[in-house]
């Protein structure tokens, strides 16, 4: 039968922070009075948001009265690109810029919403609230709040991370308190991953792996911000079928065990039964010696954002074939007899006269 298992990490790890010094960008704020930004991200990987490889990201923020927050609601920031060098942005630059800059208010409360694909034209869609929720405070219990819709489409085929960000800021009356708004990114979806063990030790047999493919993710989500990073709670809807990519090249040598691993893909979080679909042509001395294509089911889970999960397909003598591979069997069914002896004489000369 097709193997496949389990294993899961959880995003947990802090990058140092990549840009400007803090001291540069809280002393130009400070002057100006300008709503400036900083951002870093969390865990690091391949095709990932990291603080290393962030660009740019967009910006949605209100304010409102300090004492009466259902006065004086404002929209401040609405899908406001924020980016290395706006200006320029094909000069290499480590301070965060955007046009059309805002300015700190007095005796307001300011919440901040960032979103970032770090691709120019992503998927994804935000909805601020049109009013304030009064049991929302400008402190360390605000999590985020408005709406965000994801698409999976044949532009965007689960390969694009998702990181958010949220932030607080309360302006006294005379503005001294203002400074730079500080991101922190967080993984919206879940990452998984394939990886291909040959388990055939014996001498001579290779596999080749090709046509990859993730079946059932879900094509759109939609979560509503307020919770706890991890506690985020999608909505899905249809599904499709995705290709991976494995990098390098795709042999499967003897060894044992050798294994490939894909890239990843990044799909909505929640409860979802995938299956995998492959095509592996076995070799025995470089010759073909089978080709099927495989399938298999991973049992409903419960995928977590900010989690990563590696998919273990293992391929032996049971699965190569249809029924598994027949070895070549040898048995004694007789080995001839020597049948009856024939008699015969023995003659010896008649010994001779001395």
């Amino acid at each position: 039968m097709n193997k496949f298992h389990y294993f899961a990490a959880l995003a947990t790890s802090v990058l140092m922070l990549a840009g400007c010094s803090t001291d540069e960008v809280l002393s130009s704020a400070e002057k100006t009075q300008a709503i400036g930004f900083d951002a870093m991200a969390n865990k690091p990987s391949r095709s990932e948001v990291t603080t290393a490889n962030i660009e740019r990201f967009r910006v949605f923020g209100c304010a409102t009265n300090n004492n009466d927050p259902t006065t004086g609601h404002v929209i401040v920031f609405n899908n406001t690109t924020v980016a290395k060098d706006i200006t320029n942005p094909d000069q290499t630059n480590t301070v965060w810029d955007y046009l059309g800059t805002q300015y700190w208010a007095p005796n307001k409360d300011y919440y901040f919403i960032a979103l970032s694909t770090n691709v120019g034209n992503p998927q994804w869609s935000f909805t601020l609230p049109t009013t304030h929720d009064t049991e929302l405070k400008a402190d360390d219990s605000f999590k985020g709040y408005g709406t965000v819709v994801l698409n999976m489409n044949d532009n965007n085929r689960a390969d694009n991370d998702l990181v958010y960000a949220y932030a607080t800021r309360v302006i006294d009356a005379d503005i001294s308190n203002s400074s730079v708004v500080y991101f922190s990114f967080n993984h919206m979806l879940s990452r998984i991953g394939l990886t291909f063990t040959n388990t055939i030790t014996t001498s001579g047999y290779s596999l080749s792996i090709s046509n990859v493919y993730i079946n059932g993710i879900a094509n759109k989500g939609t979560v509503t911000l307020g919770s706890e990073p991890k506690d985020l709670q999608w909505t899905k809807e249809g599904s499709i079928n995705v290709p991976v990519v494995i990098p390098n090249n795709n042999n499967l040598t003897q060894l044992s065990p050798s294994t490939k691993s894909t890239e990843y893909k990044y799909i909505i979080p929640g409860n979802q039964e995938l299956t995998i679909s492959f095509d592996v042509e076995v070799k025995l001395n470089n010759v073909t010696y089978s080709t099927r294509t495989m399938s298999g089911t991973i049992a409903a889970k419960d995928y977590l954002p900010g989690h990563s999960y590696m998919l273990t397909a293992k391929i032996d003598q049971s699965n190569v074939a249809p029924g598994g591979a027949k070895p070549i069997e040898f048995t004694v069914t007789a080995v001839a007899g020597w049948g009856d002896d024939e008699n015969g004489d023995i003659n010896f000369p008649e010994p001779s006269n001395p």
